[in-house]
């Protein structure tokens, strides 16, 4: 359905000049399909310039999005919440919430990802060192892959990250840790010593992930 609405539909016209001709005035698409949802993402969107500062502008996609909120027996179109609008898979939100922790200066303005940071790098690091190492067997592997990846060189860090990831994520063998401060220096040190080796491991899909979370580029 995707490419017949794309191929038919959405997708431009070339002009001579290279400039677009778009085949509608107004397209409206309708979808309670979540995996429906993420494929329009990728649909071809005219642009539209605003300005976003003194004498700057830019090109964003003429477009919006809504969804129909049911309210009692009633119901509402608002605006698609941010959490739909903005990613387009989970992994890529998992991967901005660890990006907001390289800075520990930050949990002075917003210290929700540091809280949530053991369970958002243990969800981020299986996704992402499955399809590093598609292979399963009846060992610890999950630790095995994190060996893999980062090296056993830094011996401090890998068992820093292994250590995060089973304390901050669960509290029911260890309650004590639930009533302890957190430790936002050592969650920065793990958010950096992660995105560092994924920006040296595959600077492509590094910075791919960087533009999907809207930051810039590293080089």
């Amino acid at each position: 359905m995707f490419s017949l609405i794309e191929g038919l539909i959405a997708k431009p016209i070339k002009n001579p000049d290279n400039s677009n001709i778009y085949r509608y005035k107004q397209l409206f698409i309708f979808t309670h399909n979540l995996d429906f949802l993420k494929y329009l993402k990728r649909l071809s969107i005219p642009k539209k310039k605003i300005t976003v500062g003194e004498g700057k502008s830019k090109n964003v996609e003429d477009k919006e999005n809504f969804m129909l909120e049911r309210n009692g027996r009633g119901s509402n179109i608002i605006l698609i919440p941010a959490y739909l609008n903005d990613y387009i898979t989970e992994f890529n939100y998992l991967f901005q919430q660890i990006y907001k922790c390289r800075d520990q200066a930050m949990a002075n303005e917003c210290y929700e990802p540091f809280y949530g940071f053991g369970n958002n790098l243990r969800k981020f690091l299986e996704a992402f060192l499955y399809f590093k190492y598609p292979w399963h067997d009846d060992k610890n592997d999950s630790f095995e892959k994190i060996k893999n990846f980062f090296g056993e060189e830094d011996v401090t860090a890998i068992a820093l990250i292994n250590r995060l990831n089973n304390e901050y994520s669960h509290l029911e063998s260890i309650p004590d840790r639930g009533f302890k401060p957190l430790e936002v220096p050592e969650i920065s040190r793990v958010a950096n010593f992660v995105l560092d080796k994924m920006h040296k491991s595959d600077p492509d899909q590094y910075n791919y992930l960087l533009k999907s979370i809207g930051e810039y580029q590293e080089v």
